[in-house]
């Protein structure tokens, strides 16, 4: 497991990434949060580099509901014992 500060993983991003790739814990200070450098998985499930995620990035994954937009009714509020 490796920990440092942000402005020292700034400089070894390259070699942190690296390490991330295979398997190693990196962790990243930044003032009283931490942050996880890890690899992602691909659709199938493999370790990989990942692709890019983003706007669109659930495209084709999540469906809406047809009432989803829908306001609520006063009984599903619970407004309707009031």
């Amino acid at each position: 497991m490796i920990t440092l500060e942000l402005d020292q993983a700034q400089r070894d991003l390259p070699v942190l990434a690296e390490k991330a790739l295979h398997g190693e814990d990196v962790f990243i200070a930044v003032g009283a949060q931490t942050l996880r450098l890890s690899r992602t998985l691909n659709d199938a499930g493999d370790e990989t580099r990942g692709p890019r995620g983003g706007r669109g990035a659930w495209r084709g994954r999540v469906t809406v509901a047809d009432g989803f937009y829908e306001p609520w009714t006063d009984e599903e509020m619970g407004e309707a014992e009031a």
